[in-house]
């Protein structure tokens, strides 16, 4: 008995191990999707752009040093005895130096500067924006899994039907009750629905793959949404203040506006390459001057502080250029703003009515499948009785499982439509994943 106990106790075990629920499958994908690792690195990549901006604001000093060896030979007039004098001199020359500056005014390194801050605003939101496409894929890859399965188990059981059905039909025909034609209408049903159950078979590994590209994990079972789920309509219950809500919180609409507001200091930034930069300078220089011939090098020290103004004057129009440039790139980015509101407008008003339909689909449904049922049932006592043909029970069988199906496709829509609606309103976050967390059963 503690055998068997202790077996049936691993066999659970080892069932639990396999199985998981959507909030499992997200952590999962947190940790280990290479899109939103990518994501954060550029994100964290792209916040060094403010300080390499900075650096050219803030104090700039460098150091060097050289050694130098000499050796030369020189002639030269012996004045007192007449001829030629030859000199052979070997030396050294080191020499170093300090130089040190601060830019005192530079509008179009402060503008770079503002610009790369606008920058980091940007890429901040981007990561926050590839977050909420990560519960959103998560998500979709963890509901196309039950979707395979709902439809892989209509699948089956019209499969079974339909063999079931095609037995009959040649066990009919065999005694001379009905003609060879229903059995061939009978035949080609089964044939169809066998196809359409190995496609659905396949459908469910490719749906398993999905989740193992986001995860990195092989999963071999997930917990299927309960029966009695309510789903209702969005609220609030008006699409404008969805929309209000897209434009003010949607991370896509918040990237333009950040993204234009960078371009305009950028803009503003060629612009001030005309005017004038002020900077203070100082250095320091101990070095070894070269001698006249026959003397030792002599040590210099120098000391220079001072301000430095420039300004251009020509530059080829090349200054034109890059203001002319900028400012048409601001235009471009004040035009992507307003295409960004635009599709986040017709994104939620489109998902709106997509959920507010999806709810009464899934009700109509839902009444869909009693009534197919009562229609397959009568028609099977009329073919019984020899009222109805076979064609007609096929038909009948089809349109149960067509409306099991479209049932199951509708509850999976209304998910996944009300999850991309709050996506581009900007609310989607990891408390949503919860909630739908409690849309399923155990396993």
């Amino acid at each position: 008995m503690k055998k068997l106990l202790s077996l049936t106790i691993a066999l659970l075990a080892s069932g639990a191990v396999n199985a998981a629920d959507l909030s499992t499958i997200y952590q999962q994908a947190a940790s280990n999707d290479a899109e939103i690792a990518a994501a954060r690195a550029i994100r964290e990549a792209n916040s060094y752009n403010v300080t390499i901006a900075r650096g050219a604001l803030l104090p700039q000093a460098q150091i060097s040093y050289s050694q130098t060896s000499i050796s030369s030979e020189a002639e030269s007039i012996d004045l007192t005895n007449g001829g030629y004098v030859k000199t052979d001199k070997d030396y050294d020359l080191g020499s170093l130096e300090v130089t040190a500056s601060q830019t005192l005014f530079n509008l179009n390194s402060w503008y770079t500067y503002k610009a790369a801050v606008s920058g980091d605003d940007a890429a901040g939101l981007q990561l926050q924006l590839a977050e909420q496409q990560l519960l959103l894929r998560t998500a979709q890859a963890y509901f196309n899994v039950l979707r395979a399965q709902d439809n892989l188990s209509t699948a089956q059981a019209e499969e079974k039907a339909v063999k079931r059905s095609l037995e009959q039909t040649k066990q009919r025909f065999e005694v001379g009750l009905i003609a060879i034609t229903d059995v061939h209408e009978a035949q080609a049903s089964y044939d169809l629905s066998y196809v359409n159950l190995l496609g659905q078979e396949a459908a469910l590994d490719i749906s398993y793959e999905a989740l193992e590209q986001l995860t990195g994990q092989r999963f071999e079972e997930v917990s299927p949404l309960k029966a009695d789920v309510a789903m209702e309509m969005p609220q609030p219950a008006q699409a404008s203040d969805w929309v209000q809500s897209g434009l003010e919180k949607y991370a896509g609409v918040l990237i333009a506006e950040a993204s234009k507001d960078g371009v305009r200091l950028q803009r503003n930034a060629a612009r001030s390459n005309h005017l004038p930069s002020v900077s203070l300078f100082g250095s320091y220089t101990d070095a070894d001057q070269a001698p006249f011939v026959g003397d030792d090098p002599t040590d210099s020290t120098v000391t220079a502080i001072g301000v430095k103004i420039s300004m251009p004057l020509l530059a080829g129009g090349s200054l034109y250029g890059q203001s002319k440039q900028s400012a048409l790139n601001f235009a471009a980015a004040d035009y992507q703003l307003e295409t960004q509101r635009r599709d986040v407008k017709q994104n939620i008003r489109s998902l709106f009515r997509q959920v507010q339909t999806d709810t009464l689909n899934i009700k109509a449904r839902k009444q869909a499948i009693t009534s197919a049922q009562s229609a397959l049932e009568a028609t099977q006592t009329g073919y019984k009785v020899g009222t109805r043909n076979i064609v007609e029970v096929l038909n009948a069988q089809k349109n149960l499982f067509s409306a099991q199906r479209d049932y199951a496709n509708a509850r999976y829509d209304y998910i996944i439509n009300l999850l991309s609606l709050k996506f581009y309103a900007g609310t989607l976050n990891e408390s949503d994943i919860q909630t739908l967390n409690g849309w399923l059963t155990s396993v």
